[in-house]
């Protein structure tokens, strides 16, 4: 009997889960906790490798691809195969008991607890941190529980989805599959240039402004996880020898999807003239090329674990790992409190001799992963529970899975 699929990483039914994407968000989660040590531990600044390490802030990026894959695919899916569209009721019940119960907790303990690097929960303006609309206003993107301004930007695209879903469903009525998708992905690949030119220039005009992480300014981060879950979708049915090159390439060679991925992040850290001193003035045409960069190192890396088709490579045999595989269920947790631990534990870096920056972030690591795991276990998976409605005591999930466990027994 097959092993009942986590609450956190379930897809809604009748949708098939990616489990490798669940590992890469923990890669994304440490990449990011990193990004942080090595910026206050001083490493990004005085080693060489610091051009790199202050680069694992693209992880932010690699966060918005999943979430526009995961979220997404439901929606372009239904309407290729002419099935109804997910319900936005129960969209928006799953998205709001995913992200809310945890990000609620953590705000009330670390207000309590680190009231010095968490500005403002228990001010005046407290609705806007406990309604994650921090991002909407550079006097409160970065206070509150300061890398939730990210969280901010992913609950403004929760809330357009599905009027994103429902005007492109008006967009390409009345063509076949193939003329919707191709007409979609070639909006999306416009809408990504349109995001970059804007981007550039609200830098331009008012580069104090907090418009470059806000929604808007975040767009083509987003957009490589759109075209995957189009194209994903879309090609489903078709044997591998009939899809275009672009997905044959993503779903044969993994390790070479991961080896641009790589190269993109390299030219980010050596070529792409951007300075490591965090809040630096980067110049415009500078800026918008690190943030295509970061566009193209996240949909590499996503890319080939959306078209796996069970063949071996290197990066498929790396997140299906137990440890990455439990790590990216409890990697929400390790989002939101990593960072009050990465000030709690500056001093550790000047106990060894050498490495020291290497010690801080292990204990920054292990700290927050135990704090994540209680709040998975604790906070998470209790309520996750209640994702899909119940009907006379049983979910609709629970249904299904009895369903499929009979038809498998």
């Amino acid at each position: 009997m097959p092993s009942r699929t986590p609450d956190v990483v379930a897809p809604p039914p009748g949708n098939p889960r990616f489990p490798l994407l669940d590992p890469l968000r923990a890669i994304a989660a440490l990449a990011v906790v990193v990004t942080h040590t090595a910026e206050l531990g001083g490493f990004n600044r005085e080693h060489w490798l610091g051009a790199w390490t202050v680069r694992l802030d693209s992880g932010v990026a690699i966060f918005f691809a999943l979430s526009a894959f995961l979220l997404y695919r439901p929606f372009v899916s239904a309407r290729l195969d002419d099935r109804d569209s997910p319900r936005v009721r129960r969209y928006a019940r799953r998205r709001a008991l995913r992200i809310l119960p945890a990000y609620w907790v953590a705000v009330i303990l670390l207000g309590l607890i680190d009231a010095q690097h968490t500005p403002g929960v228990f001010g005046e303006h407290w609705w806007v941190y406990f309604g994650l609309l921090q991002s909407w206003n550079s006097g409160t993107i970065i206070n509150g529980v300061g890398v939730a301004w990210s969280l901010s930007v992913e609950m403004a695209f929760y809330v357009l989805l599905p009027f994103y879903a429902w005007a492109m469903a008006r967009i390409v009525r009345g063509r076949d599959r193939d003329g919707q998708a191709r007409l979609e992905l070639a909006l999306l690949a416009a809408s990504a240039v349109v995001a970059v030119v804007v981007r550039g220039l609200m830098h331009e005009l008012r580069p104090a402004s907090a418009f470059g992480n806000q929604l808007p300014g975040t767009w083509t981060w987003f957009v490589g996880g759109l075209i995957l879950a189009v194209a994903s979708a879309w090609l489903r049915p078709r044997e591998l020898a009939s899809r275009p090159r672009a997905a044959r390439f993503a779903t044969e060679h993994a390790l070479g999807c991961w080896g641009i991925a790589f190269a993109l992040l390299t030219v980010s850290a050596w070529w792409a003239g951007l300075g490591r001193e965090p809040f630096a003035l980067i110049p415009t045409l500078n800026l918008q090329f690190q943030h295509v960069l970061y566009a193209g190192t996240a949909f590499f890396l996503v890319a080939p674990m959306v078209f796996h088709d069970g063949r071996r490579s290197v990066p498929a045999t790396l997140l299906a790992t137990p440890v990455l595989g439990w790590l990216g269920l409890v990697s929400y947790g390790i989002f939101l409190y990593h960072q009050p631990l990465v000030f709690a534990l500056l001093n550790t870096r000047l106990w060894p001799p050498v490495a020291g920056w290497v010690l801080y972030t292990a204990l920054v690591i292990l700290g927050t992963v135990a704090i994540a795991a209680c709040s998975y276990y604790l906070v998470e998976r209790p309520v996750l529970r209640y994702k899909e409605p119940r009907r006379g005591g049983t979910s609709t999930r629970s249904r299904a899975h009895a369903v499929a466990a009979k038809s498998e027994s």
